[in-house]
């Protein structure tokens, strides 16, 4: 079955912020290694000179496409749960139901970007997986829902800690939290439980990345966080 058979009609698309200036730092990465090489290196003749020409556009035809990457995320909103995932070299989306996110990892917070791995260009699936945020990312929405490799199907499916976490980076984060935990209501959880952790407004993420980590709820196997009684 499809997600819009099991999660009823789309009813807003919400699209990952992006930032100028990574755009502009990732872009002018190839042009400046080029320069570089050539001063530092002293770089004179013609075939030295276009292979490091080569290179550099390699590393920009790189860089672009991490930002396309980066940038093609979008979180659906549905009547009965969510669709997140990316448009450009993004594999299969993730489909949830709203009965499948903990109400009580649902978090805001500032500061995402210390989430991103470092360099901030890794394809590994564990990454691109749950982390769906643009280079110097701000604020982002986290929340708890089943395996990431787990289809959407007849069958409810359980939270997974680790493996069923998501970061998704917007400006609009605290909004996309509401959205969520009002689907949450619409689908049957008690308004209290719903809104259990809006207590914890936005919260700023450690620089350390790994600290970082340790702040969302469910991101890593071994700590879930809070949880609603």
């Amino acid at each position: 079955m499809t997600p819009q058979t099991l999660l009823g009609p789309r009813l807003r698309r919400y699209r990952t912020s992006l930032s100028p200036l990574a755009i502009l730092g990732w872009l002018a990465l190839g042009p400046v290694i080029i320069v570089l090489t050539v001063l530092v290196a002293g770089v004179a003749d013609a075939p030295a000179l276009l292979l490091v020409v080569l290179i550099g556009l390699l590393i920009l035809a790189v860089s672009v496409a991490y930002l396309l990457w980066s940038g093609s995320t979008h979180l659906d909103l549905h009547e009965h749960g969510i669709v997140v995932g990316r448009s450009f070299l993004g594999g299969a989306p993730r489909s949830m139901r709203y009965t499948e996110i903990d109400p009580s990892t649902i978090r805001v917070f500032s500061g995402a970007h210390t989430l991103l791995p470092i360099w901030q260009v890794r394809f590994r699936r564990s990454s691109s997986a749950h982390l769906f945020l643009f280079p110097r990312a701000d604020r982002a929405v986290t929340f708890l829902g089943p395996d990431r490799d787990s289809d959407l199907s007849g069958m409810q499916r359980p939270v997974t800690p680790g493996r069923g976490v998501v970061v998704f980076g917007s400006q609009q984060a605290e909004e996309i939290a509401h959205q969520l935990r009002t689907g949450l209501e619409r689908a049957g959880c008690p308004p209290h439980l719903a809104r259990w952790s809006t207590g914890f407004g936005v919260h700023e993420l450690p620089s350390n990345g790994f600290t970082a980590a340790q702040q969302v709820p469910g991101m890593l196997p071994a700590r879930l966080g809070g949880t609603a009684h």
